[in-house]
């Protein structure tokens, strides 16, 4: 990873990532499509998502947000959300 990540989420979600999609280094505001992504890959990235942080999550949220620091806000809003913390989901 590249270490310049400024929330957990995105620290996570950076992992996830360079797993599905078979690279070293991801940085914060980098594209998923832009770094080799589709559709399928994407699939895979949001099983994992709900899985990590519970939340009803979907491929047109990766399509809509596929920067990595934009994405892990999203993420981070909705767990604030269930949390009963202020924060929405844009």
């Amino acid at each position: 990873m590249e270490g310049d990540f400024e929330t957990e989420t995105e620290r996570r979600l950076a992992m996830i990532w360079a797993d599905v999609l078979k690279i070293d280094k991801v940085g914060r505001d980098q594209d998923f499509f832009g770094l080799g992504g589709d559709s399928l890959l994407a699939t895979k990235v949001v099983l994992e998502a709900r899985r990590v942080w519970n939340i009803d999550f979907t491929v047109r949220v990766l399509i809509d947000t596929p920067v990595l620091a934009g994405l892990a806000e999203r993420i981070d809003q909705w767990v604030d959300k269930d949390r009963g913390t202020p924060g929405q989901p844009s």
